[in-house]
């Protein structure tokens, strides 16, 4: 997709004289929010810094029914009081060269207060380490 061009700035001296105080006041605020407007879309929004949400990892192995071995969880970042799902970004083994998600990587998770506990991960081999990245959305 193409990027977005720029836009003509409001500037004081595009106006008469009487008008310019007046302009340069609103000119810089109307300036600056369209910058922040064109550079979001022109691909600089991130999830982490703009959209609800926590970005996180947490490594984990699982039996073979998919529960973690051992007390797996994360914290919510800072000011999140909702969540809504997770998405899984990326599963990779850190123990073995071979060792694939055996498909979709699913969570099912119960939140305490700032926390999210994992409590199945269907999808991975067991008894092998993995660590996990995913978005938890608000």
């Amino acid at each position: 997709m193409a990027k977005l061009s720029s836009y003509r700035r409001i500037i004081k001296t595009d106006y008469v004289a009487d008008n310019q105080d007046l302009v340069e006041k609103l000119g810089s605020s109307v300036n600056s929010a369209f910058d922040n407007i064109l550079d979001a879309l022109n691909g600089k929004l991130t999830f982490g810094d703009n959209i609800l949400s926590t970005v996180t990892g947490f490594i984990v192995s699982v039996n073979s029914e998919g529960v973690p071995q051992q007390k797996t969880q994360f914290k919510l970042k800072e000011g999140q009081t909702s969540l809504e799902g997770l998405i899984v970004l990326n599963v990779q083994a850190t123990n073995s060269n071979t060792a694939n998600a055996l498909g979709g990587v699913g969570i099912s998770y119960a939140r305490s207060q700032n926390f999210v506990n994992i409590l199945n991960v269907k999808g991975l081999e067991p008894n092998i380490q993995y660590e996990i990245k995913l978005i938890a959305l608000g």
